[in-house]
């Protein structure tokens, strides 16, 4: 553990002491609540050396701090902040989340928190967990973790810049007309944004604030009559390119809220988990109207233009994925050592030459051999190089052409092993079971969850993470409210969804298995009717990447398995392969999807 995080830990204990505390909650979380955090906000890895995207740690006054992580995070924190830290590694048995265990300590604490960077309904649950305890939660800001931190990075000033319609499908005008009519309805005459990509959803604008995130910060207030968007550069010309919109500095949003506050009959529609509970606690509770903002579901259901760029990408994304795909082959074919860092810059390299190239969408996990198994392995190894034996898990994306796209392919280094055949083609049925799958509207993301593991489940196998997340266009790659997870919630699959599919199996030491293909949310076609009168629904598959023939297991596939199968990379074949540069390429992709044996 390096040397600095031992002493800001220390320096912390002494803010906790001068201020009579004895507990800090931090967690990846910043003012805007973002999964992916730009630099300057990422306390978390500040105070841990922890850098995923998902975390929460607990430092005491008095004895070990704790850092919190979910399955996907268990050996990267491992290997990173197992020094310093105990870690509570969650979704083991017996784990506790932070705030049980906070409950469960011993004595009278007081246990300090930033508002401006929790979400009201996480504050509200560790509140609840410490009823019936003598601990207190504290509300502290400014934050103290940005006065121990040396070099802080300064706030991002990237440019802001418009996307036209021919991404957006719709202008920004139309957007805040039909958003103030649900406002309407609801009886509330504003709105406040604190997410980044509702915002730049909303007003038709990108960044670059973050890394592989086409955002700004911002927040945004909107009224019956005017819509407020707080920036870094207000200046920038954005006025005459949105006129629809006012632009202030991002300094002036707190006193903003002050000015608002004082208003008369105020009405203020929160979000409690997309906005923070700094925001929340400026108003009365009589002046609030607490609900998922209507901009959630707006911006989740793509229109036509949106998803036509999102097929557009999708086939500009595989055809430099199948590029770099052969560069590899023919790389190892020759004796060549590949290591994970060569094959993810080569990967990128092919990306970056595609038309209306912006990023990657997040960066490059390229895990080989025992690597595959870190489930969000964010940093491909120079020195790692490709085994024979080993299995290469390749989990990539781009924002490209108004769209976003994400994709995993498993491949074999050489000659696979009938153990890793076995569980990978465990897990292409798992795969292919949810492309298969129709449902009705209404149904939720657990149900079809449970569906998608159910083969493995029967083979002794399964997956810490969800099945599927939500996709942005031209926006985060993890978008919300849909997704399809164990985890109970209320929201149905509705047409235009962009959902993932990416089961998968990992084992620390010997690696891990993921096949990812985005889908979109359409009605299914030729489907007897649903007795109770409802739509019939299912995934349109958008990836089209070929599947790891060499990884198979043919025995194990049933007739509509194998007959799926076909016809997906045929259609690959017929798509992809007119894309790619030459007869070597096109050759190598026949190969790849040639007809299950």
């Amino acid at each position: 553990m390096p040397t600095s995080i031992a002493t800001r830990v220390d320096q912390l204990r002494q803010w906790l002491e001068a201020q009579q505390l004895e507990a800090w909650i931090v967690s990846t979380s910043d003012e805007h609540l973002n999964e992916y955090v730009p630099e300057h906000n990422q306390r978390l890895a500040a105070l841990t050396g922890f850098t995923g995207s998902l975390g929460t740690a607990v430092i005491m006054r008095e004895g070990r701090p704790q850092l919190f992580v979910d399955s996907r995070y268990h050996l990267q924190a491992e290997q990173s902040c197992g020094v310093l830290f105990d870690l509570q590694k969650q979704g083991n048995s017996g784990v506790l989340d932070p705030h049980e265990w906070l409950a469960e300590q011993p004595g009278s604490l007081r246990i300090g928190s930033d508002p401006f960077v929790t979400a009201p309904h996480t504050w509200r649950r560790f509140a609840k967990a410490l009823v019936g305890t003598t601990h207190t939660l504290t509300a502290v800001h400014p934050n103290p973790a940005d006065a121990i931190w040396p070099l802080r990075p300064a706030p991002p000033r990237n440019p802001i810049y418009p996307l036209g319609e021919e991404f957006t499908g719709k202008t920004t005008s139309q957007k805040l007309e039909e958003l103030r009519t649900t406002m309407q309805e609801a009886k509330t005459g504003v709105l406040i944004l604190t997410l980044l990509d509702e915002i730049a959803w909303l007003a038709n604008l990108r960044g670059s604030d973050i890394a592989h995130n086409p955002v700004f910060e911002a927040y945004a207030v909107i009224t019956d009559t005017g819509a407020t968007c707080f920036c870094h550069h207000p200046e920038s010309g954005l006025q005459d390119a949105r006129p629809e919109w006012k632009f202030r500095a991002y300094s002036d949003y707190l006193g903003f809220l002050k000015e608002l506050a004082q208003r008369e009959g105020l009405q203020v529609w929160l979000d409690p988990s997309g906005t923070t509970m700094g925001t929340r606690q400026a108003f009365a509770d009589k002046q609030v109207h607490e609900a998922k903002n209507p901009v959630v579901l707006a911006k989740a259901l793509k229109n036509s233009i949106e998803l036509e760029c999102s097929r557009t990408a999708h086939r500009r994304a595989a055809s430099a994925l199948v590029r770099s795909f052969v560069k590899l082959r023919n790389a190892l074919d020759s004796g060549t050592a590949v290591s994970e860092r060569k094959y993810s810059d080569w990967l990128r390299e092919e990306y970056s030459s595609e038309e209306g190239f912006a990023d990657l969408s997040f960066t490059s996990i390229v895990g080989s051999g025992a690597n595959g198994a870190i489930v969000h392995y964010g940093n491909p190894s120079p020195e790692k190089c490709l085994e024979p034996g080993e299995m290469l898990l390749v989990d990539s994306g781009i924002q490209c052409a108004g769209a976003t796209t994400d994709a995993t392919r498993t491949i074999a280094v050489s000659n696979a092993s009938n153990l890793q055949r076995r569980r990978y083609t465990r897990v292409l049925q798992a795969h292919i079971r949810l492309a298969q799958q129709v449902f009705p509207e209404g149904t939720t993301g657990a149900a079809l969850d449970a569906i998608t593991r159910s083969s493995l489940w029967n083979d002794g196998l399964d997956f810490g993470h969800g099945t599927g997340h939500g996709v942005g266009a031209f926006l985060g790659v993890h978008e919300g409210p849909q997704r399809i997870s164990p985890v109970s919630h209320d929201v149905s699959l509705q047409e235009g969804m962009i959902v993932s599919n990416e089961p998968g199996f990992y084992e620390t030491g010997w690696g891990g298995i993921r096949i990812e293909n985005l889908c979109v949310v359409v009605k299914a076609e030729g489907h007897p009717p649903h007795p109770g009168g409802k739509h019939w629904l299912q995934l349109e598959t958008l990836t089209l990447v070929p599947y790891e023939l060499a990884l198979i297991d043919h025995s194990l596939l049933n007739p509509d398995e194998r007959e799926w199968l076909d016809a997906y990379q045929t259609r690959v074949l017929e798509e992809i392969g007119p894309l790619l540069p030459d007869k070597p390429h096109q050759r190598w992709l026949e190969q790849a999807c040639a007809a299950c044996k």
